[in-house]
Order: C-alpha cells, then structure tokens, then sequence
C-alpha cells in the first residue's frame, strides 16, 4: 500500500473542538490526492448517520467517511478539493491505492479517499508482521526500549530461541538464544530492564530453573532455581519490587502454592492488586471465575466471572486500566476462541469487545508502548501460528 502522506502534527494530539484541523504533507507516491493544500479541516460527522457512531477517538480526531453502498470508514480530515472525483457509477478511481467515498462530513461529491487515510485510524485488529519462527506456549515482554521479546515455546519442538518485534517497523528480528528450552514458562521485566524467564517445561519434566535476558546485550544468564517446578504459572512484578510467582502445575499435578522472586537477590515488579482468570481447576475442569491478589495483605479475593470460560488465553492491562482478555479454549474439547473481553476494576466488571482475525490459544499479547496490544503465535487447533495482530 503507498503512502498518502503523514501529518505533520504529533501523531497523538487532543482535538475538543468540533471542527478538527490537520496538516498533512502529501508524499509522491501512487494516490488519488491532487489539487495539495498545505492545510485541510472538516465538520466532525452527524453522529446520527451511521448508528451513533462517529470514529472520533479520545486523542486522535477521526471522522466517518462512507463508500457509494454506504460501507463506513473512519480517516482523518481531509479537504475534498485536494482528492480526485470519482462518479456513482463506475465508482472507480485512477489509482487503486484509493476507494471511492461519499464524503458524508463536507460534500456530496464521491471522491477517491486513500486507503492509508482509512488505516490511520482504523479500530479493531489489524495484521501485523509474522514471527520467524511458529510458536505456542511461549511468552512476550515490553522492553523498556518499547520493543518486544518473545522467548520458547514449541514450533518445531520445544523452543530455545528468542526474538524481538519492532513496533516502529512491524519487523521481527533475532536476539540469544535462551540457556533452556522451555514451553509453558513465564518472563516478568525488571525494575533495571532486565526479563526474568521462570520455569516451564521440557520435552521430559516441569523445569524450577530461571535466566535472565539482558537487552542491552541480548545475552542470557542463568540465575537461582525457583523452589518448586512448575509450568503454565503466572507472574507479576509487585509494587515492592518482587515478582509474584503463582500456581501452575508440576509433575505430579496442579499447584496453588506461590513463591516470590527478590530482586536483590535476582529480579524486579509492577503496581497494585494482580487478577488472575480462568485456567483449569483440580478436576481439569475450563473455569471462567476471577480472583485477586493483594500484596498489601497477601490475601486472594473473588471477583466477577469472565463472559467465557477460558484456558491458554492472556490478560493484558491497557493504558485506561482495564484488562484485556483474549482467545484461549472455551473447553477441553477443541473449541477455541478468538473473542475477546474487557474487565474494568473500577466496576468489577466484563464487558465484550470486538474479536481477533483468529482464533488462538497459549498465544502472546504485549502491551506497546503506543497502547496497541501486540497478540503473536499461538495454536488454532491445527498448526503453531506466526500470525501476529494488533489491537
């Protein structure tokens, strides 16, 4: 897809007005764009149009611009004189890198709207670049440095090997290799940037052993042994600095016991309660119920069930503060999910939001530092994925 041009504003503005203006500088590449202006504005869309909804976000202005069979597209404001004609007839445009709208903010004229106009503010999930090696069961971390690691898993076998993704570029590139191959296992980012990968599993045993992934070398380091072996836990970085190991499941069955990880003896942690969600139960049971950890008190308490009853599924928490829950398997039968849901901790609440391109389980989702959610890999109930896709 060319390139319609880029704003010259900061990407992420807030605009309260109404009427929104952008300034774009409009590149030489293949697009319907003619007539350039160096500024452009336009009437936010009636509201009334397409259900009430307007494709204006909180911090980007975005407004709604339909096809000739009425199909909605959010873009930011553009000035119908600088884009081509196009007749509700053919509906065609001299370049393809354009569709042919109905500006419904500003004329009634059809004109060519560049399809990059259209990603810019384009909601839901979007494909992104694939992983190098298929993986499931595998982890994903946030640098400090807004890339993102994803560590083992098992493609073709059980994966020692690590990458990074590029938010920047979409691209995937190699890091070291882990000391261990390990599926199942967990990675929690250090206060000093460092990521603690803990246990998991190999191809024979549940594994207690730890490393340490260093991004300003891209080199791991073993470190001390968990006490317990355990695969399929969860982790999270405290407010006090220690990482929260929880649950999982040893060679001789699920687990309930936690352990904590010091930084001054090893590693690092985030901020208030942590909500745990779904899994299995002692009787290998999918269960959608939802508790929380204080570790002010050290004391678990329920909350509110998921909509779905998930296992292998991930929870991510987005810049607003709620939760984001995707995929996993409703069951162990085979019937995997690629909804998604929203928990909000100020009301305790579930709410469903819109669905992945794919279902997956045991995938990986990150939370970038634009605010997007990284979801990479995963099993669809055939294959290990490369796919990744953003939200």
């Amino acid at each position: 897809m060319n390139s319609v041009g880029q704003t010259t504003q900061p990407p992420n503005y807030s605009c309260t007005e109404n009427n929104a203006s952008i300034q774009f500088t409009l590149s030489s590449s293949s697009h319907s764009a003619s007539n350039p202006t160096s500024s452009c504005s336009l009437q936010q869309c009636n509201t009334s149009l397409n259900g009430n909804n307007n494709c204006r976000s909180t911090s980007t202005p975005c407004y709604d611009y339909r096809t000739i069979n009425n199909i909605s597209y959010c873009a930011p404001g553009i000035l119908c004189t600088i884009l081509e004609t196009c007749d509700n007839i053919t509906q065609t445009c001299s370049s393809n890198n354009s569709i042919c709208i109905i500006n419904s903010c500003c004329s009634s004229q059809a004109v060519c709207l560049p399809f990059l106009a259209t990603q810019m503010c384009k909601t839901g999930w979007l494909y992104t670049g694939n992983m190098i090696d298929a993986r499931q069961y595998h982890t994903a971390s946030v640098l400090s440095n807004g890339k993102v690691l994803v560590t083992g898993g098992i493609g073709n076998g059980i994966l020692n090997s690590a990458e990074l993704y590029d938010p920047l570029t979409g691209i995937w590139t190699t890091t070291g290799n882990m000391t261990n191959a390990r599926e199942y296992h967990t990675a929690s980012v250090l206060s000093n940037g460092k990521v603690l990968v803990t246990g998991g599993a190999n191809s024979s045993s549940s594994l207690n052993s730890a490393e340490l992934y260093d991004p300003l070398t891209g080199t791991w380091t073993t470190t001390g042994n968990m006490i317990n072996a355990r695969g399929g836990s969860t982790t999270c970085v405290l407010s006090n600095g220690k990482v929260l190991v929880t649950g999982g499941a040893d060679n001789n069955g699920v687990l309930k016991s936690t352990e904590l990880y010091d930084p001054l003896t090893a590693s690092v942690l985030s901020n208030g309660k942590v909500l745990v969600t779904g899994g299995l139960d002692n009787g290998y049971r999918v269960i959608n119920s939802s508790e929380l950890y204080d570790p002010l008190t050290g004391i678990w308490t329920t909350t509110s069930s998921m909509n779905n009853t998930r296992e292998e599924h991930t929870a991510s928490v987005l810049s607003n503060g709620k939760v984001l829950v995707t995929g996993g398997a409703a069951d162990t039968g085979g019937n995997y999910l690629n909804s998604a849901e929203l928990y909000d901790p100020l009301t305790s609440t579930w709410t469903a939001t819109s669905n992945m391109n794919n279902a997956r389980l045991s995938q990986t989702a990150s939370v970038l530092s634009n605010g997007k959610v990284l979801v990479a890999g995963g099993w669809n109930g055939s294959i290990a994925l490369n796919s990744a896709e953003l939200y």
